[in-house]
Formats: C-alpha cells, sequence, structure tokens
C-alpha cells in the first residue's frame, strides 16, 4: 500500500501551519544550546523531513544561526503568537526539522538523544534511550547523506 497521508502541523493561535506530504526520515530529541536558544524549549523532539514534501502557510518569524557544521539553520515560529513550529538545516540541504508534538497524524517515537552534553541540568534522559554527547550516530549520518544529497 502506497497511500500518502498528509501531515499538518499548527501554532497554537492557528495562523501558522505546515502541510508535510512525505514521510518522516528519522526522529530524535536535540538537547543543543542553540534549539535551547531559539525556542525557549528545554529540548526538541523532531522529526525530520525532505524539503520538498514541506510547505508552510502564514506568517513566520525567523532567527538563523550558524551551527556547529558552520551551515545556516533557520527556525520558525509563528509571527502572532510566537509558537515555534520547525528549522530548515543548511548541513541537511534544507531538510525540515518539525517540532514533532505539534504534527497530526503522528506518532512520536524519539529513543535517541543528540548533543546530550549540552543538555539543561533539570532534563533527565531515560536510561532506555540512545545517548550521543554532539552529533547523531554513523548510522543516522548515513541515512541522512542517502536522503538529503543522494549519496551512500
Amino acid at each position: 500500500m502506497n497511500k500518502t497521508t498528509t501531515i499538518t502541523s499548527t501554532c497554537e493561535c492557528g495562523q501558522l501551519s505546515l502541510e508535510i506530504t512525505t514521510p518522516p526520515v528519522a526522529q530524535m530529541v536535540c538537547h543543543c544550546a542553540d534549539c535551547r536558544n531559539a525556542t525557549g524549549l528545554p529540548y526538541l523532539e523532531l522529526a525530520f523531513f525532505k524539503p520538498g514534501g514541506c510547505k508552510a502557510h502564514g506568517e513566520t518569524r525567523s532567527l538563523t544561526m550558524q551551527g556547529s557544521s558552520r551551515k545556516d539553520k533557520t527556525y520558525f515560529s509563528c509571527r502572532e503568537c510566537g509558537t515555534p513550529l520547525y528549522a530548515t538545516l543548511g548541513v541537511l540541504n534544507g531538510a525540515w526539522a518539525v517540532i514533532a508534538s505539534r504534527l497530526s497524524p503522528f506518532t512520536v517515537d524519539s529513543q535517541l538523544h543528540i548533543w546530550t552534553s549540552e543538555k539543561a541540568d533539570d532534563i533527565e534522559i531515560p536510561s532506555s534511550a540512545t545517548q550521543e554527547p554532539t552529533i547523531p550516530p554513523e548510522s543516522i549520518r548515513k541515512l541522512f547523506m542517502s536522503t538529503f544529497f543522494g549519496k551512500p
């Protein structure tokens, strides 16, 4: 069965919404200081999508910064209510990293925690989760290279 399901995401006030027509490539929890500073959240549960299958509707407020890769990442939130929804990542050829808890229909299944070396002091990570002090493990990096750059 090859049915396309549209996944949506909406801010608190409904002015900004996302429409995603591709399945997620991966899910993970990011604890980096950049994500925390850009969104005001203690960590981000993220689902990564190919940019060609993602559309934003509504006005956004954006914040662009350089990641550890020296490539830009831009965080987008609703211009009206300020709800953070997604980021685009230069290091992943424009991939969208969408806050998974705001996606519908969607099941959050993030067992991989990255940038745990920068996590907030009061955050407990489940002992069953895979933890990486910085970037994702090699298996995820290979998946990202093949998906977002067409390289094995």
